[in-house]
């Protein structure tokens, strides 16, 4: 990895981890529906500039179009919705750490679907990650809470549902749409959604009510930069340093997102989500089938 790569990693981390406080701070102002839809859509006018600049940007999203609806529902305007619904009780690390698990419910879609085959490594991460979900949610599993509670299991199946929303849209893009470039994926998926999702935030918008500048600075940044320009640098840095490697981000964003949210909101996990992230954590990297040591050498 270069130190281009390594720049482009951690400035994509970073701003990753924001999107997480910036939920945590936009949707109380905004409402789930309006901050979601608001966020796809600067997402799509953000990439639609990218497409009109370049041509090469649009190649292969009109012969795509119903491939990009399905990845642009499933991989930003669902997962976007469910993230807001859980941001309202959920805090930003413990978000983050639930969104680690994509890579690991993305595994599992592969092999139950597309016939991928896992290694012991990944079966053996599959199961240490389902024992972390389990260990996060624990206090609301047998404290009596029920699903309903707002504190609860029902935010964080939001966030689990999300993720699987997003392993689908990458099952799907990985299946579907090898011959589309990157750029154009991004672009073709953001677009389309923005489109589905704009009468959800004109309907949704809180007319009338009074938004700080904090949130509309929340709501622009995590629609251009943790959204577009993100997914961006994504592509980046798959082109230079691999699928699998850059998809170790999602060990790092947690990390981000853990101290931003102490600094910045004043969280902190209690003992369940501490141990309960680290597990989690942990069989990520198995399931990713990453080797640290061959990272660093290369």
């Amino acid at each position: 990895m270069s130190n281009r790569d390594l720049i482009i990693f951690i400035t994509l981390s970073f701003m990753w981890s924001l999107s997480f406080i910036f939920y945590r701070i936009g949707v109380p102002e905004f409402g789930s529906l309006a901050f979601a839809s608001l966020r796809v859509v600067l997402a799509g006018l953000t990439m639609l500039v990218f497409v009109i600049l370049k041509k090469k940007n649009r190649v292969g999203i009109r012969e795509n179009w119903k491939v990009l609806t399905l990845v642009g529902l499933f991989s930003a305007a669902v997962p976007f919705i469910l993230f807001a619904f859980s941001a309202r009780s959920v805090n930003a690390g413990v978000l983050a750490v639930l969104n680690a698990s994509v890579p690991m419910i993305s595994g599992f879609i592969a092999s139950v679907f597309f016939k991928d085959r896992l290694s012991k490594k990944q079966i053996l991460g599959l199961v240490i990650g389902v024992i972390g979900v389990m260990i996060l949610m624990s206090e609301n599993l047998f404290s009596g809470q029920g699903a309903g509670s707002g504190s609860g299991l029902l935010p964080m199946g939001y966030a689990l549902l999300a993720c699987v929303g997003y392993a689908l849209g990458a099952n799907i893009t990985r299946n579907y749409l090898e011959n589309v470039s990157p750029v154009a994926i991004t672009a073709g998926s953001l677009i389309i959604a923005s489109v589905i999702m704009l009468p959800v935030a004109v309907y949704e918008f809180p007319y009338g009510k009074s938004i700080s500048l904090t949130a509309w600075i929340s709501v622009i940044c995590i629609g251009v930069f943790s959204t577009a320009i993100a997914l961006i640098f994504m592509n980046q840095l798959i082109k230079s340093i691999g699928p699998v490697r850059a998809t170790s981000i999602t060990l790092v964003i947690p990390i981000f997102a853990i101290i931003l949210g102490y600094l910045l909101l004043g969280e902190a996990l209690d003992t369940p989500a501490i141990i309960g992230s680290m597990v989690i954590l942990f069989g990520t990297y198995l399931s990713l089938n990453l080797s640290f040591k061959k990272m660093l050498k290369s």
